[in-house]
Order: C-alpha cells, then structure tokens, then sequence
C-alpha cells in the first residue's frame, strides 16, 4: 500500500491479481432437465455435514408467510446422510443437488445455476430467520432499480440465545462508498434479483487461494457498484456461532482482505480510490480483533490498529479503535482474565447500543469478539 512502512508486518498491502477465468458453476445431473413451476424466490442453502442445525434452518423457511418459494440444499461434498433426510421429510419444496466439495461459494454458485426463483435468497445451514424475512425482502423489489435487498441480523449462541451482538444498517439506494468500507450484509441476510448475477456474475471462487475468503462483501459491493440496495432496518436474521464455526484464520483472512480491496477498488475513479485507505484500516481493525478471538496475539492486534491509524488517521475516532486497543492491553498485561474482562464489557455496551433508537451500524467488519 502506498505509503505503509516496510517494517510493518501486518499492514495490507497492494498485490496482483491473479488471472483467471469466471467461475461457472456445474449442476448435478440428478437436477437437470427437470420441469418445475416457477416461484417467486429460491432459497439456496449450502450444506456440509449440516444436520445438527440444518433441520431447525429449514423449518425456519418453510415457516415463512410467504408461501411462494423454493428450498436448494446444495451438499457441498458432505459426508453425512442429507440425502436421506430430504427423503424421509418429502416436502415437496425442498430439493437436493449434490456437488464435489468445493467451498461455500461455489456451492452458492450451484444453487444459482439450479434455482428457478425470479429472487435468489441466500441462507447458511446453521442460521434462521423470522417468519416475516421474505414477505420484507420481497416488498423491496417493489422498485425495478432494486439489485440487492438486506436486513439486520444479531448473532446467537449454539442453543439460540442471543449474545448481545447485532448489525442494523439505514444504509440505502446508492451504497458503493459505504460498502466499500464496512459489510453490514449477512450472507443469510441478502435477497438478489436473479437477473442481476447475469449483469455482474456470481460469487468469486477463492477457496485454493484463501481458505477463508470475503467472497460474499466481495459480491455485495460488486452489485451496489451498478443497482440501488434495499434494506429492512430490522433483526430478522439469527446467526448462529457455535464450535465448528466460531474460529477464523487470520492470516487467511489478511491475504483475503487485500485481494478484496484490490478488486473492488479495480478500474474505479479517483473519487473512489480516494476510499482505499479508510478502507484498508476499517479492514485492519477486523483483522485486529481476529488475532485477538483466533491467535490470542496482542503485539499482533496492536501493530494492525498502528497501521489502520496510518491509513486513515480518523478511525481513531471510532468506538471500535479504541476497544481494539484496550482488549489487546488488556490481553498483554492480565492475560486471559483481562481480555475477558474487556470483552465482556464489549458485549455490555453493545447491548446497550442495540436498545438506543438512530441510524447506526453497530459492528464494524466481520467479527468483533
């Protein structure tokens, strides 16, 4: 990145682009040249050896007040019996297609190609919605500009409490500039108007690269560049962090977010790449918290908040900049205990937040412990 420090370790910087052609997906021959009604929305839902979770996901759809819709499992290599349990269920608006395990996206991508919805709803096999979701999301499409529609969402714990945490963005219509910087769409959050993906493509496929990608902020910023977003400034989607999904990679992650900012920020104007650096920090901040709740990294989640501080000298106005910093002191001086102590005052306060009334996003990135 221009003007970072060599001596830096941690600072995202610029890096090629590697070549490549456009994912296709491939569907199952199990799926093909079968005639179905259309419907109004496909719910694509990637599945890997998700059956602890996957029932009450699915019973969360299937509960919606709208009725018009359809259910794609795409089992993404799993090892489990899905099969059988869409056998034994017999809904006839549930269906399975069976890929070669391939990653999230690429699952997601296959669902695409098998769906036949004229709106395409994401869903992860561990998460649920309330039973309004899609009536909301629907009414978005009301205007024809509309590309993309998203909601708030909180997070829950393996047995479906609350932790205190959630995302509710205001944020509307022309959204490129503020995506840029900061995700508030969860992937099981976003509603796509099927014909946008034939505009900008489907989700980048990045799994050999980065074992933990952003392909989905990726794709969010993709579409906000040509269509209006729509947003329900409610919780209406639970996320679910339990065992098998409450660690991350950071160094994955920092390689992610550079080929991330590499290209969204690709070909644009100058008034945009006038947004790298705050862009870069807000990252930088994310990858903070991560050596933190992943590595338990203090010297390492310090020299990212330095850096993000060097990128755009204005986070330092921001909440989470300084809860960085005292979460990683905290973790440096009185070990675990201190950084749970922090951390518990965290969630504290996001609590608090979550009942004040005004537009906010009340999480910055992805993960804040």
């Amino acid at each position: 990145m221009a003007g970072e420090r060599a001596t830096d370790p941690v600072a995202i910087g610029p890096r090629g682009r590697a070549p490549g052609a456009r994912y296709t997906p491939r569907v199952s021959a199990s799926s093909a040249g079968t005639a179905r009604a259309p419907v109004s929305v496909s719910v694509v839902i990637p599945c890997f050896n998700s059956l602890d979770y996957l029932p009450e996901t699915v019973a969360s759809v299937l509960a919606q007040d709208h009725r018009d819709l359809e259910v794609v499992l795409v089992d993404d290599g799993g090892t489990d019996d899905l099969a059988g349990w869409v056998r034994d269920r017999a809904e006839p608006r549930v269906r399975l297609i069976r890929q070669d395990n391939a990653g999230p996206s690429a699952a997601r991508n296959t669902g695409i190609a098998a769906s036949d919805g004229e709106l395409v709803a994401f869903l992860d096999s561990d998460d649920t919605w309330e039973p309004d979701y899609l009536s909301r999301m629907v009414g978005c499409f009301d205007d024809p500009a509309v590309g993309l529609a998203y909601s708030g969402w909180d997070v829950v714990d393996a047995e479906g409490r609350p932790n205190g945490r959630a995302t509710v963005s205001e944020w509307s219509g022309d959204v490129w500039d503020r995506f840029v910087t900061r995700n508030p769409v969860a992937c099981s959050g976003a509603v796509v108007r099927r014909t946008v993906f034939d505009d900008v493509g489907v989700f980048a496929v990045n799994r050999d690269r980065f074992p933990i990608d952003v392909e989905d902020w990726e794709m969010w910023v993709r579409i906000a560049a040509s269509h209006q977003v729509a947003v329900v400034a409610e919780v209406l989607v639970h996320h679910r962090r339990h065992g098998a999904n409450s660690s991350s990679d950071p160094e994955s992650l920092h390689e992610a977010y550079g080929h991330f900012l590499d290209t969204v920020f690709d070909g644009q104007p100058p008034e945009r790449q006038a947004l790298r650096p705050l862009a870069t920090a807000r990252a930088e901040i994310v990858l903070g918290w991560h050596s933190l709740a992943d590595r338990r990294d203090p010297g390492r989640a310090l020299a990212y908040r330095r850096s993000a501080a060097r990128h755009a000298p204005e986070v330092r106005r921001a909440p989470d900049w300084w809860r960085l910093g005292a979460a990683a002191f905290a973790l440096k001086v009185a070990g675990e205990r201190g950084f749970r102590i922090v951390r518990d005052a965290n969630q504290g306060a996001r609590r608090v937040l979550a009942r004040l009334p005004g537009p906010r996003v009340r999480r910055e990135g992805t993960f804040t412990p």
